[in-house]
Formats: C-alpha cells, sequence, structure tokens
C-alpha cells in the first residue's frame, strides 16, 4: 500500500507539479537573456570604445591647436581691457574733486540759463511765424475772394 501512495505521489508529482519544468524554463530565459544583454553591452562598449579613441586621436589634438593659439589672443586681450579699465578709473579718480564739482555745477547752471533763453527766443520766433501764416493766410483768402467776385462779376 505503502508502494501505491508512492506511486500516487510521483504521479501527481509529475501531472500537477510544474516546479520542475518552470525552473527549466527560468534558466533558458535568463541564458538567452545574458546572451543578447552580453552581445549589446559588447555592441556599446566596442562604439563608446571607437567615439573614444577618435576623440583622443584626431579632436583633442586639433583642440588643443586651436586653444592655444585662441588663449594667447584671449589671454592678450583680457589684458589690454583690464589696463583700459585701470586708466579710465585712474582718470576718474583725478577728476572728481570738490574743485571739479563747483566748476561742474556753474557750466551746469550756465548752460541752463542758455537753455532758458534760447527756449524763449525759440517760443517768441515761433509766435511771430504763426502770426505771420496766420496774416499771409487771411491775405490769400480776402485775394481769393475778391478774383471769385471779379469772375463772377465779368459773367454777367
Amino acid at each position: 500500500m505503502t508502494d501505491i501512495f508512492k506511486d500516487l505521489s510521483d504521479i501527481w508529482d509529475r501531472l500537477f507539479s510544474h516546479r520542475p519544468f518552470l525552473q527549466g524554463e527560468i534558466k533558458y530565459f535568463l541564458s538567452e537573456f545574458d546572451k543578447k544583454s552580453y552581445r549589446t553591452d559588447k555592441e556599446n562598449l566596442k562604439k563608446i570604445s571607437e567615439l573614444v579613441s577618435d576623440l583622443k586621436e584626431k579632436k583633442i589634438e586639433r583642440f588643443l591647436q586651436s586653444s592655444g593659439e585662441n588663449l594667447f589672443l584671449l589671454n592678450s586681450a583680457i589684458s589690454e581691457a583690464l589696463n583700459l579699465s585701470q586708466a579710465i578709473l585712474d582718470q576718474e579718480n583725478n577728476i572728481i574733486s570738490e574743485e571739479d564739482l563747483k566748476i561742474k555745477e556753474e557750466l551746469h547752471e550756465r548752460r541752463q540759463k542758455e537753455l532758458e533763453t534760447f527756449t524763449s527766443d525759440l517760443k517768441t520766433r515761433y509766435e511771430s511765424i504763426d502770426k505771420d501764416i496766420e496774416d499771409k493766410v487771411e491775405a490769400i483768402k480776402i485775394q481769393f475772394e475778391e478774383d471769385i467776385n471779379k469772375l463772377i462779376a465779368d459773367n454777367q
């Protein structure tokens, strides 16, 4: 009887226990995945290696050559700009003193008075021009009316 139970247990395990089959499928899937992953990783590493070697052989040398020339020019331009800015600062420090400020204020006041006289003179000139224009427009109107009246009288 125990043999029958043992045989039934073996039959039961074979029919309804899928554990060995699933373990085999999982191992097969993992081995295939590892192979594909290894291939893609290997291809990616090969591409990266080619890119790095191309950069190392060609681009870096060209960059170093061009940067050496350009850095020298840039350095000289920066030095010149610093010297000019220092000169401007020195001039600014020399200009600003109390006496200079008083002179500047006096010049400003003088220019302000000149501006006021100029604007008042300009205003009077504009008024004169406007009056002359009005007078001429009025004279033209009168002349026009006289010419029309003359034409009307001639036609009758």
